[in-house]
């Protein structure tokens, strides 16, 4: 029991390592993709603080919602969101697919990366502001679910990077942990999240097809990222739907 504890602590902390800036340190001779199972957990951090920062009252609307968005953004460190830029300078890109893979390696930022960027962060702070406080806490869990999903379902493009390292341990036990975990917090939020939770695997076989299609049959780490940060904007305009 307590070495079945002590190897589920390491796996979570892998992944807040991993996926936030909280100085928890990386354990040692751990398995990176065994880590999956937690990732929605450490959607719970991410959107519990951003859902604390949203209940501020005492500020205009549109500046609380600045500030969840950068709370957002600093607390995971714009790791998906540096994916999203790439992963939009590669797939939209009009050449063949080997070169949009060389694309998306390129540190250098494009033009589609740049309006990618812009167009999301802009879509996610006019979408935090029509959603409540409480119901912020669904769309990180719901985007690193949708991360799961896309590691296991699809094979990697490329032969060797950080994508492929982190696929190391990822099996059937760590996706169905990740899909219960998220189902029993949807279950716990209530209405809608029963319809926001639909989001993730609409997303990810939807795009994920298309980009594996454009770089020539797999994913990378920045595809990853971007279907991450797709499924969390997706998230808030569903949430935003009157009647939700």
């Amino acid at each position: 029991m307590k070495s079945t504890l002590t190897s589920c602590w390491t796996d979570l902390r892998s992944a807040l390592a991993f996926l936030t800036i909280l100085p928890i340190g990386w354990p040692r001779d751990s398995r990176p993709g065994r880590s999956f199972a937690y990732y929605p957990l450490v959607g719970v951090v991410v959107g519990g603080a951003i859902s604390i920062v949203a209940s501020i009252r005492f500020l205009p609307a549109d500046l609380v919602a600045f500030l969840a968005l950068l709370t957002w953004v600093v607390l995971t460190g714009g790791l998906h969101l540096d994916g999203f830029g790439d992963a939009c300078d590669g797939l939209l890109a009009t050449v063949e697919p080997a070169h949009r893979l060389e694309i998306m390696k390129d540190p250098r930022t494009g033009t589609w990366a740049v309006t990618g960027l812009i167009l999301l962060l802009l879509g996610k702070w006019i979408a935090l502001a029509g959603v409540a406080a409480h119901q912020l806490i669904l769309p990180p869990i719901i985007g690193r679910w949708a991360m799961v999903l896309a590691v296991y379902y699809f094979p990697y493009a490329r032969t060797s990077g950080t994508g492929a390292y982190f696929r190391d341990g990822l099996g059937r036990w760590q996706v169905a942990v990740a899909t219960l975990l998220t189902v029993l917090v949807a279950a716990a939020c209530g209405w809608p999240a029963g319809v926001i939770i639909l989001v993730a695997p609409i997303t990810v076989g939807g795009v994920g097809l298309w980009a594996s299609h454009r770089l020539g049959g797999g994913l990378t780490g920045d595809v990853y990222g971007a279907l991450c940060e797709l499924t969390e904007l997706l998230c808030l305009v569903v949430l935003n739907v009157k009647g939700l």
